[in-house]
């Protein structure tokens, strides 16, 4: 009997694995660019980025280009190299989708389930990925400007409540940047599931720009971080307890850490504050709104933050929804029982 040549299987699987590879690698060029041609040249895109944001987008995707080859070599020539362990990345799924619907050909059930996944996900990070950079630039040139001001030279007052807030802010749009910007089983945030539903959709994306903006044009919104609090003992008194509120949203997005991510299953993530109840970041978050609400408090800013608090209701509910399909998280909720308030919610 001879001997099957090992050489041979292996030359033949890592034939196999480059051509998966460079298909990868092809379909990533291609959508990614196309992305970075939308931000560079739509005119709705070039009127709200930054240039510091084009610049960084360009850079992420010439980075993307420049060393995803190393990244495939390496993959390729694992030690583990008996069977072929590459998976389709989103874009190439995304294509080949696309490629299948226009040639009519019938795709199954588990395929298509991947590729539904890859598209939409394909669109969370095209239009999430934008506008968290731009957060995170605009927020860190006002903590610049606040530290650089009279007020704040040398960090005379880095601990003020202006400083403290836009440092929060800055911290919070850096981590989903980043998020958006990186996909890997190595940072164990691979997307498992996209939101499938309208609902679940159009309650995320109304709270950014441009859906936010033009809710504004009807919508009455009075809240204001820097409010003052009737005199400078309240005013003192609020704006640590909205610190406090900020603290706890904060800590929710370093908890998610590199699976933060609207609309998507990137993984459960149960430490605090997602210890103590499932939806931090929202009831924090409204409740913020709410007690800056209330120096200027009347019905039309009433019904305005009702609202937008019916919205975050709606954010929570359709993502308990999609998370339920996960039977880790259905775990994770009969450990915490509680959405948003400890004992009563």
């Amino acid at each position: 009997m001879i001997p099957p040549n090992k050489n041979i299987t292996y030359r033949t699987i890592n034939k196999e694995k480059l051509l998966v590879c460079l298909k990868n690698y092809l379909a990533g060029a291609l959508v990614y660019g196309l992305g970075i041609a939308l931000c560079r040249y739509l005119p709705y895109y070039k009127k709200l980025l930054r240039p510091e944001t084009q610049l960084t987008l360009l850079c992420i995707y010439f980075i993307f280009l420049l060393l995803s080859p190393a990244y495939y070599l390496y993959q390729i020539f694992t030690p583990k190299s008996s069977e072929i362990n590459l998976q389709k990345s989103k874009p190439c799924l995304a294509i080949r989708g696309i490629k299948k619907l226009l040639n009519e050909e019938k795709i199954e059930f588990e395929e298509k389930k991947e590729i539904k996944t890859a598209i939409l996900f394909l669109l969370v990070k095209i239009f999430f990925l934008p506008l968290m950079v731009n957060f995170a630039f605009s927020n860190f040139q006002q903590l610049q400007a606040l530290l650089s001001s009279g007020n704040y030279r040398l960090l005379k007052n880095w601990f003020s409540y202006p400083v403290l807030l836009i440092l929060l802010f800055t911290i919070d749009t850096i981590i989903f940047a980043f998020a958006y910007g990186l996909e890997s089983s190595f940072l164990k945030n691979t997307v498992r599931s996209v939101e499938p539903t309208l609902l679940g959709w159009a309650v995320a994306l109304i709270c950014y720009p441009p859906f936010n903006t033009e809710v504004g044009k009807y919508v009455p919104w009075g809240a204001n971080d820097n409010v003052f609090f009737w005199n400078q003992t309240l005013t003192t008194t609020f704006h640590l307890l909205l610190l406090i509120l900020l603290l706890i949203y904060v800590s929710a997005s370093i908890a998610l850490g590199t699976k933060a991510s609207n609309l998507t299953n990137r993984g459960i993530v149960s430490k605090f504050p997602y210890s103590i109840i499932r939806h931090p970041a929202y009831i924090s978050k409204c409740t913020l709104w709410w007690l800056t609400l209330l120096p200027v408090l009347n019905w039309k800013f009433f019904l305005g933050m009702s609202f937008w608090t019916v919205i975050y209701y709606l954010r929570a509910y359709t993502e308990e929804k999609h998370l339920s399909q996960d039977s880790e998280y259905i775990a994770y909720k009969e450990k915490v029982k509680w959405k948003f308030i400890p004992g009563l919610i």
